[in-house]
């Protein structure tokens, strides 16, 4: 039976307590679950993570707010659990929605007492310092594409797992992988894809004989690790513990962590356990039947009260516990702009320094009405949290969904003063229109500026189809200058690992009879392609090296000077000026720090075209810091003349001499 006044039934039902799921208190074991529509619940304990080893089941009692409850008079860390609701007359065996740890697929929870999962010196590991956001590099990875090639050089029995990340010196072929490409490159955050528990692997075949794959928006159980990225899945302690061992590694390397989190829909519906504890309250609903805003078939209700505080229960948990460093949130667009809000809220009272970011779309048509919900285009409405900036994205490169669409760095100078408007910040300035779309920022820190993500074909597969009558060189070039244009640009760039060495998604011949486009020899939509497609082949790395030191020359650029890196809206218009080149399409702009001592003034210049181009610059006496070739490494400067020439398909920096 669906609710009709889910409001009205808020108000009498909402329990705001802290203690839902399984705690172990003074040595006693307490637990809680929210069912007030049931008519009894039993906890049943077991021995193992599945299999035939019940216990015992035992009834719980009915307290105040719709919550059942019980407390053992013994320590049960290391039983595992489950529910079993009876409701109309039905039973339904679940797993706790609020297990914090689980066994083996995820279909019992754990009872764990957290202090034994700490690694040693855990209390004393610190997260980063992240006084401002445009100080940050994001560098989003799977943990299973990580390490799972053998060109990773990292032990057999832990590639694709999360101790990968903490194993130092692997290389191949004498070219740094893995964690040390991490410190080398010089990025400050990893975004790691789903690490909750999901769905679609089964978790007793290791990972390095699984030709199951799946990148993890399929959430089972949002607050429990998944056990395949374990060196022992069917210990749900192993799982805790190398995770926070990797956390720890990377916070000792001045590296942040970043949770890709996916509160907006369950894999299952009828039968996912938030169904199976409470039906229909956990989704939203249109004609009486699970709404599909996600396009995976439901959508979660963060309107409602318990759901709301679900996902700020769950946030909490994983920025405590783990200590996690920020969290990026799957088609944001289906969360209400209150609990977005709240989340934020959430965070500063933990660490204000916390990253939180999402997708300002959705996948279909929610029932929840629009200016409810956290678009893109209601962003001033949560103006402390960033969003994805795929205006700059499509103009870069061209539209994602279609492969062969040009953009500003291979052909399509159309975007031009799209581009303008995402190297601003994506923010109102006098120089620029007032197209709205694309200035959708209140400040700097709301933009996530990318020319590549997980979605959709990568940068370098997109330029190979989309520009294939131009030469390689000419593509490498179109690279660098996608990469110049995210990094240089006002706000947050965030890069996907191996786009800075030309990564691909290569599929075979067999694999291409079932893609929409069988012509096409990349993946535009690799969620669950096979390793050999997803896979990092850090050969490429050797083969690209020229790449990768070019990206990390931006990089080492943007972190230098701290006019690429404004964080208010009001500095925008006064550091950021954009000048005349003499061509349009040649873009020109200086910028001014007025924050350092050094009061340093430099010029970006962006040529598109195929061939070298004078371009006008203001006058003055300059150096060129950065050119198609990255930083300048000799001393020596020359004075330049109002014309400078540049090299072709690429981005020039210099600095104005004082």
């Amino acid at each position: 039976m669906i609710i009709e006044d889910y409001e009205k039934f808020d108000r009498e039902n909402a329990y705001y307590g802290n203690d839902l799921g399984a705690l172990i208190i003074d040595g006693k074991t307490q637990f809680k679950v929210w069912a007030p529509n049931s008519s009894a619940v039993f906890l049943n304990l077991y021995s193992e993570g599945e299999g035939d080893n019940l216990i015992e089941s035992i009834p719980l009692q009915k307290f105040e707010k719709g919550v059942w409850g019980i407390t053992v008079s013994k320590n049960l860390d290391g039983i595992f659990y489950t529910y079993t609701f009876e409701y109309d007359g039905q039973r339904n065996e679940t797993i706790d929605i609020y297990a914090k740890a689980c066994g083996i697929n995820g279909d019992r929870g754990a009872v764990i007492d957290f202090k034994t999962t700490d690694p040693k010196n855990w209390e004393n590991t610190d997260n980063p310092e992240c006084k401002n956001p445009c100080d940050v590099i994001i560098y989003e990875t799977n943990v299973r594409d990580f390490s799972i090639d053998r060109t990773s050089g990292v032990k057999d029995e832990i590639r694709g797992k999360f101790l990968a990340f903490t194993e130092s010196g692997t290389s191949y072929d004498g070219v740094e992988t893995c964690l040390d490409h991490l410190k080398s490159l010089g990025i400050t955050h990893v975004h790691l894809l789903p690490v909750f528990d999901f769905a679609t692997i089964d978790e007793k075949i290791p990972l390095t004989e699984n030709e199951n794959y799946n990148w993890g928006y399929d959430p089972k159980n949002f607050n429990c690790l998944e056990g395949s990225y374990s060196t022992n899945p069917y210990d749900p302690k192993a799982r805790i513990i190398e995770f926070k061992r990797m956390v720890q590694t990377l916070h000792e390397n001045k590296i942040g962590v970043i949770m890709d989190v996916v509160y907006n829909h369950t894999y299952e519906s009828e039968k996912s356990s938030f169904h199976k504890t409470f039906p229909f309250y956990y989704h939203r609903t249109s004609h009486n039947w699970f709404s599909n805003g996600s396009g995976c078939g439901n959508e979660l209700a963060s309107e409602r009260a318990m759901v709301r505080k679900y996902i700020l229960d769950s946030v909490e948990f994983w920025a405590k516990e783990y200590k996690i460093d920020g969290f990026r949130f799957d088609l944001m667009g289906l969360i209400d702009i209150e609990t977005v809000n709240l989340i934020r809220d959430k965070l500063n009272e933990i660490n204000p320094q916390i990253l939180m970011y999402g997708e300002g779309w959705t996948g279909r048509e929610s029932p929840l009405p629009s200016h409810k919900l956290a678009y893109k285009w209601n962003s001033y409405q949560f103006a402390r949290v960033g969003l994805f900036n795929d205006n700059i994205r499509d103009a870069v490169k061209g539209a994602v969904f279609n492969i062969y669409d040009k953009g500003y760095v291979n052909g399509n100078l159309h975007t031009t003063n799209t581009i303008k408007r995402g190297l601003a910040g994506s923010l109102p300035h006098s120089q620029l229109d007032g197209n709205y779309e694309a200035c959708f920022a209140y400040n700097p820190t709301q933009t996530i500026n990318y020319c590549e993500a997980h979605d959709n074909h990568t940068l370098w597969d997109k330029l190979t189809v989309s520009a294939e009558s131009f030469t390689l060189e000419q593509r490498i070039k179109m690279d660098k200058l996608s990469a110049a244009i995210v990094i240089l640009a006002q706000g947050i760039p965030f890069l996907e690992i191996g786009q800075d060495f030309l990564r691909s998604k290569p599929v075979s011949s067999n694999e291409r009879e079932t893609l929409e486009n069988k012509y096409i020899p990349f993946s535009g939509n690799s969620y669950n392609a096979p390793d050999k497609t997803n896979s990092i082949k850090w050969n490429q790395k050797k083969e690209n090296l020229d790449v990768f030191n070019y990206y990390k020359s931006l990089i080492t650029l943007r972190e230098k000077y701290p006019q690429l890196r404004i964080n208010k809206r009001e500095d925008i218009e006064s550091q950021l000026r954009f000048f005349d080149t003499g061509d349009n399409n040649i873009i020109g702009y200086s910028l001014k720090d007025t924050k350092s001592e050094n009061k340093s003034v430099i010029l970006v210049l962006l040529n598109p075209y195929t061939d070298k181009r004078f371009a006008s610059i203001p006058e003055g006496e300059y150096t060129v810091i950065f050119d198609s070739d990255g930083i300048k490494k000799t001393t020596s400067s020359k004075i330049l003349s109002e014309k400078l020439e540049i090299d072709s398909i690429s981005a020039n920096v210099l600095l104005k001499k004082k």
